[in-house]
C-alpha cells in the first residue's frame, strides 16, 4: 500500500487505531468520516491475511451506496491498481490482488440479515448510521462479524452525524451526553464499543481548499442541522413532528406527590405484536396536565434489553391486572381516576379466547379498569396531534422523567411522509397515541349516536343528537 494518504491527527487516527470491536466515528461535517471508514478496512488489505480478510460495507439506499463507490474508486485505484472493482445491478464487490474481498450493500430492515446469514465478515462497515430508522440490522449484523482464521482482527466501523432519523437510537446506544469519547461501554456478552468525536477543524486540507465550507454550514437557516453539521451537536431535534414545540428543559420534570384534589385520568393504547402505552395524567388548579405514570408493553431480548417496537404480548387480563396493580395505593392517597380512554380496537367483539361476544373492554372491565373509546373518527389524529402541539407551545404539558418510554419515542417522532399533520404511524408512536387519546376523547352511548369529551378531564361532553342538534352534559363525580 502507498504513503499517498495518511489520516488527520486527532479523530481519524484515533479511529483507524481503536482496538474496541465496535466504533463509531461520529461528528460534524467534514473531518473526514468516510475516508477514515475505508481506509480501516484497506489497512489490512496486502498484509498477509489474503481471501480471509473479507468485508461488507452497508448504506440505506442504492443511491447513497453510489457517493461510497465514488471514493472507494478514487482511492483503492490509487493505493492498488491491480485491484478491479465489480459491478452489476445487485453486485457491487472490491476484490484486491491478495484475495481479500470488500462488498458493497444496501440493508434496511432486520430481515434483510437473513442474505447474510452464516456468512463470515471480520470486518462490517455502516456509512451514515442515523440514516437506518433503527438499529435491528446493525446489531443482527454483529453476528456476522467472524473469523475461522487464528489471528485474524474483527470489528465494527460505523460513521454518523448527529442529524438522521435514527439520532435517537445512536444516541442511545452509545451514551452520547453521558458518556464520553473514548469511553467503554460493554454489553452483556463483554463486548466492548466505543465512539470518536470529529470536527470539521481537523480536516486542514478541506479548509485550505474550501475556505469558505465552515461560512457554508453556519448559513444553514435550519437550527438542528447547523448544530449537527457545524458543531456535532446530539441535543437536537432532527425533523421531528415536535420540533418547533418540544423544550426537554421545559417539558421534562421531576417526580412530585400527586396532590388528592387534582383531577386524574388515564389512557391506552393497545398492543399485543407492538408494544401497549398506558399513560396516566394529572392535571392541576391552574390547568397544567402532567403524564406523570407510564406502563409499556415491548419485549425484551436475552440480556433484558428493550426491542423497540416489538410488544411483550400480554394477555387483556395480564395487563388489566398490571394496571389495577398500579392504581392500588391511588385511592389510599386520595387520587379518584376519572373517566379514562383507549382505542377502538379495544371493543371490538370476536374472539375465541373471551367469547364471541366478549370484548377486551369487558375483560378490563372485569379487573375493575374501566375505559370509554377515544375519539377516533375521521381527523381525530390529526386534531390530537395539533392538541399535543398546543399544549406544548403554551406550557400546559409536562412529562416525568420517569416515563421513559415515552422520551424515548415521541419527542423524536417524524412527520407521516404522506399527511405532515400526523406522526408516521409506521413508527413507534404507541405512546403518541395514548398521549393523543388522553387529551381529544369521543366515547358512544348507546343511546345516542355520539357523545365527545375535548380537551381536559373538565371539559363537557357534547351529546350529538340525531336530529343533528348538539346538548352539552356535565360530568361531575
Amino acid at each position: 500500500m502507498t504513503t499517498v494518504w495518511a489520516p488527520h491527527k486527532g479523530s481519524q487516527t484515533l479511529f483507524l487505531a481503536c482496538p474496541v470491536f465496535e466504533c463509531l466515528f461520529e461528528g460534524t461535517r467534514g473531518p473526514g468520516k468516510t475516508d477514515a471508514l475505508l481506509m480501516s478496512f484497506a489497512q489490512y488489505v496486502g498484509v498477509g491475511f489474503g481471501p480471509a480478510w473479507r468485508g461488507i460495507l452497508f448504506r440505506e439506499t442504492y443511491k447513497q451506496l453510489a457517493d461510497v463507490i465514488v471514493k472507494t474508486k478514487r482511492w483503492f485505484r490509487l493505493f492498488f491498481p491491480a485491484a478491479r472493482f465489480l459491478e452489476s445491478p445487485s453486485d457491487y464487490k472490491w476484490r484486491f490482488p491478495g484475495g481479500e474481498e470488500l462488498l458493497l450493500r444496501v440493508g434496511v430492515k432486520e430481515d434483510d440479515y437473513w442474505d447474510y446469514h452464516g456468512h463470515e465478515y471480520p470486518w462490517i462497515g455502516f456509512e451514515e448510521l442515523t440514516n437506518w430508522r433503527t438499529l435491528g440490522f446493525y446489531e443482527m449484523m454483529h453476528s456476522c462479524c467472524r473469523s475461522s482464521q487464528p489471528g485474524m482482527p474483527r470489528m465494527v466501523r460505523a460513521t454518523t452525524n448527529p442529524y438522521g432519523r435514527g439520532h435517537a437510537a445512536v444516541k442511545e446506544r452509545w451514551n452520547i451526553g453521558v458518556s464520553k469519547p473514548g469511553d467503554i461501554i460493554r454489553d452483556a456478552q463483554g463486548r466492548e464499543r466505543t465512539y470518536v468525536h470529529g470536527d470539521i477543524r481537523e480536516n486542514l486540507a478541506l479548509l485550505a481548499n474550501d475556505p469558505d465550507y465552515i461560512a457554508t454550514l453556519e448559513g444553514i437557516k435550519d437550527p438542528n442541522r447547523r448544530k449537527a453539521w457545524l458543531h456535532g451537536s446530539w441535543e437536537i431535534n432532527i425533523g421531528a413532528f415536535l420540533e418547533h414545540c418540544w423544550d426537554p428543559a421545559k417539558h421534562i420534570v421531576k417526580p412530585f406527590p400527586i396532590p388528592g384534589h387534582w383531577k386524574c385520568w388515564r389512557a391506552m393504547d393497545w398492543g399485543y405484536a407492538k408494544p401497549y402505552a398506558v399513560l396516566w395524567f394529572a392535571k392541576d388548579p391552574e390547568g397544567k396536565t402532567y403524564i406523570w405514570r407510564e406502563m409499556y408493553g415491548i419485549a425484551k431480548d436475552d440480556n433484558g434489553k428493550d426491542l423497540p417496537n416489538v410488544g411483550s404480548k400480554e394477555s387483556p387480563d395480564t395487563v388489566a391486572r398490571r394496571i389495577a396493580e398500579r392504581e392500588k395505593h391511588d385511592e389510599r392517597v386520595g387520587i379518584w381516576m376519572g373517566p379514562s380512554f383507549t382505542g377502538p380496537d379495544l371493543f371490538a367483539r370476536g374472539g375465541g379466547q373471551y367469547g364471541a361476544q366478549n370484548t377486551h373492554a369487558e375483560t378490563f372491565k372485569r379487573h375493575g379498569v374501566k375505559f370509554r373509546p377515544a375519539w377516533a373518527a375521521k381527523g381525530s389524529r390529526a386534531a390530537g396531534a395539533m392538541e399535543i402541539v398546543r399544549l406544548l407551545e403554551t406550557d400546559q404539558l409536562a412529562v416525568f422523567d420517569t416515563c421513559r418510554h415515552w422520551l424515548r419515542t415521541v419527542p423524536t417522532l417524524e412527520p407521516d411522509p404522506e399527511d405532515p399533520d400526523d406522526v408516521d404511524t409506521e413508527a413507534e408512536d404507541h405512546a403518541w397515541d395514548a398521549t393523543r387519546q388522553g387529551l381529544v376523547r369521543v366515547t358512544r352511548s348507546p343511546s345516542e349516536p355520539e357523545e365527545s369529551l375535548s380537551g381536559d378531564p373538565e371539559a363537557n361532553p357534547v351529546h350529538i343528537l340525531p336530529d343533528g342538534s348538539h346538548r352539552i352534559e356535565r360530568i361531575t363525580r
